[in-house]
């Protein structure tokens, strides 16, 4: 699981808001917050699904569709539940898609 985290809004405007990912200061992934279809998907940097993880925003449930199960899918897929998680708090919070949201873990 991730130590720490940076996600920064790449996109500007409108939803779908496509989010660069920063894990543990070595990885990089994007997240997109699609308002329209509420979710948070992985995707490409031009924001298109990947298909594999996806966040439901009012019920917090994350769907992985991948017939593969391996150590570094669950640790993705936990990474993707954690940064999604802290980034639709800080959606509902805000009320809008937040610029950055930043975490650290001891």
């Amino acid at each position: 699981m991730a130590h720490s985290f940076l996600l920064k809004l790449t996109s500007s405007g409108v939803s779908p808001h496509i989010y660069r990912a920063l894990v543990d200061g070595t990885r990089e992934t994007f997240l997109t917050l699609d308002e329209a279809t509420a979710s948070i998907q992985l995707t490409d940097s031009q924001g298109n699904s990947t298909g594999i993880m996806r966040m439901n925003l009012s019920d917090g449930n994350v769907r992985v569709t991948s017939s593969e199960s391996t150590p570094e899918l669950q640790s993705e897929a936990d990474d993707f539940s954690l940064m999604a998680a802290h980034l639709t708090a800080q959606w509902k919070r805000l009320g809008h898609a937040p610029t950055e949201v930043r975490k650290f873990f001891a």
